[in-house]
């Protein structure tokens, strides 16, 4: 079958996250997006099919067998898009929506780095719904230098581990999906979509703990998920249900025995009281979608944004 007819088919019956109304054809050059599925290609398919696959059981094997990866450098549609169809076992993560999560990661650790305000970040991630400026990339959006991950250690460092640890959460989620051959979310309820969330959140989860990989990344991810637009129609919110009741689970599971999520050789940086921190930021992000004036907050957080003062939020750091 070719690569369109694969993708067709995705868009007719996919478990994803997906289109918004937003254009993002533009966001990054056609070149940007070329050389970079050079780079981003072969490392994801590495991370799915040798990585992975060395701490999978025989059964979730047999699941990765019918995985076919795509990865159309072309498509545009979200930069929150990956998607999986358990009946074909097509597995969706766009070039644009890889390098939007490496940008992501870069422009948080960034932030950090030079001690500025990282809720600027996530406000860029709520304009992309609730503004109708014509957004730039994450970096050039936020007065970042594009080469910010050659330029500091610790930025590039710290921003691939987010990226690799994200990306592998998020992989390893579509995957969950296949192996449970679960249901589109057009064909079933609320409470069932939910439930196959959590189904597929803890298939990752309990992967990474195999792999003593730390969940890092997931705390960028959710965080900027929880920023999306829960009402607008193709929201990640809405097509992989983002609740306290989800979230809630994955804390639950963070938390229970946190050391083995930790490399023996990093113990020395990473300790059993980071897994619970991270648990408890993700804690944090559930507690704030319990709010019932969350549409209106991201709203006025996303509407309010306007380039130049965001742009020079970080735009010229001093290290303390």
């Amino acid at each position: 079958m070719s690569l369109f007819i694969h993708i067709v088919w995705l868009l007719l019956s996919l478990v994803t996250f997906s289109t918004a109304a937003r254009d993002y054809s533009q966001m990054y050059s056609q070149e940007t997006l070329q050389q970079a599925h050079q780079v981003y290609t072969p490392n994801v398919h590495g991370m799915l099919f040798s990585d992975i696959a060395g701490f999978l059981t025989n059964n979730e094997l047999t699941s990765l067998r019918r995985v076919n990866l795509l990865q159309p450098w072309y498509r545009a549609n979200d930069p929150f898009e990956f998607a999986s169809n358990p009946v074909t076992g097509d597995l969706l993560a766009p070039t644009l929506s890889v390098k939007f999560l490496d940008d992501l990661a870069i422009a948080v650790v960034w932030f950090e780095r030079f001690h500025c305000d990282k809720k600027i970040v996530f406000d860029y991630i709520a304009a992309l719904d609730f503004s109708h400026l014509k957004l730039p990339t994450p970096l050039q959006a936020l007065g970042i230098p594009t080469n910010a991950y050659k330029l500091d250690h610790f930025v590039d460092d710290v921003s691939q581990k987010i990226l690799k640890s994200a990306l592998t959460f998020i992989i390893l989620h579509e995957l969950g999906h296949i192996h449970y051959r679960h249901r589109p979310y057009h064909t079933i309820n609320s409470e069932q979509a939910i439930a196959q969330e959590i189904q597929a959140d803890h298939f990752a989860i309990n992967i990474l703990r195999r792999m003593r990989l730390p969940p890092t990344g997931m705390v960028v991810w959710f965080m900027a998920t929880s920023m999306r637009d829960p009402l607008k129609e193709g929201s990640p919110q809405q097509t992989h249900p983002l609740t306290g009741q989800r979230l809630q689970a994955i804390v639950d599971a963070l938390r229970l025995n946190p050391n083995d999520f930790i490399e023996p050789a990093n113990k020395a940086t990473m300790t059993a009281r980071d897994i619970r921190q991270l648990a408890n930021e993700i804690e944090t992000i559930a507690n704030g979608l319990a709010n019932p004036k969350l549409r209106s907050l991201l709203q006025k957080r996303g509407s309010e944004i306007t380039l130049l003062p965001l742009a020079n939020n970080c735009k010229k750091p001093t290290k303390k």
